[in-house]
Parts: C-alpha cells; structure tokens; sequence
C-alpha cells in the first residue's frame, strides 16, 4: 500500500501517538489546521486504515499486573495444523498481552503480564503446558521497562516528504 500522508497527516498522527484523547481543537493549534480539517483527517485515517484503534495503557502495578514476561514457546512440529491451533487456544488467555509468531529459536513469542511469579507459574504449568504441541517454553523477564514505548516512529516518512 502506497503511503499517501503529508506533513499535516504525520504530525496528526505524531499527536495522537501521544495522547489519543487530545481534541481536535488542541491538535489544530498544534499542527496548524482547522478543528474541522483535523476531524476529518482523523475520519479519513481511520477509514483508510492507518489508525486501527484507541487504546488505553494501564499502570500495571495499579492493576497487580508487576510481573511482565517474554515466553518464547516452540511447538513439536511447525505445520499449518499445529501453528492455527495453537493461535487459536492462546487468543483469549488473558495473561497474553500480545502474541507475536516468529521465526528461528521460537515459533510464538508471547508478551505477557501476572501478578507475580505463582501467578506465572500457575498460568504455566495449568494452561500454557496443557497445549498440544506445546514442546519447549522460554521465559525472560523484564527487569525494567521503557516509558512511552508504544509509540511507531514516523521520521522516515517525513524525511520521504522533503
């Protein structure tokens, strides 16, 4: 898909990366548009697919969620079979923060968050090692985690403009 974004359209999406409740009056004083031009750029970003969703990030030691992980999970055998059933039972485990399927050392890498180590070990041993094909499991722990980590660089696309 071609990228069809201009200066306005990044800065747009620089802006909303930030804050996605930010209004479309603060951003046009940001980025020096309408409210109206804003608004409908949104409208046409969202539809044209470039915005997928608003999120909110949770404080996860708020929530009791401190334990944050990485669990690289190799199946038995790496078939079309083995790979959709095991995307399938591990969509709607609520300890999977994303899922992420890859290549080399692991078929699956799982970005997960738990209250703590029993809650991991307990989500290990009752539900991730209970899957079929499930042959090898790799956990790394986070020690320490990056603020504002979720935001996609843009810079390459505004250098594309001049």
């Amino acid at each position: 898909m071609a990228f069809k974004l201009d200066k306005f359209d990044l800065n747009l999406l620089v802006q909303l990366q930030k804050n996605a409740r930010i209004s479309a009056r603060e951003i046009s004083h940001k980025i020096h548009l309408s409210a109206s031009a804003v608004s409908a750029r949104i409208r046409r970003l969202e539809s044209d697919g470039y915005i997928l969703r608003y999120i909110t990030i949770l404080n996860k030691s708020m929530v009791n969620k401190n334990l944050v992980c990485f669990t690289g999970v190799r199946l038995s055998q790496n078939n079309n079979e083995n790979l959709a059933y095991f995307a399938e039972q591990i969509k709607d485990i609520p300890e999977v923060y994303n899922c992420y399927h890859v290549n080399e050392m692991f078929d699956f890498l799982l970005h997960m968050v738990a209250k703590d180590m029993q809650d991991y070990h307990h989500f290990l041993i009752n539900t991730l090692s209970n899957i079929n094909s499930v042959c090898n499991i790799t956990t790394f722990f986070v020690l320490s985690e990056m603020e504002d980590a979720h935001n996609v660089d843009l810079s390459h696309l505004f250098d594309d403009l001049n």
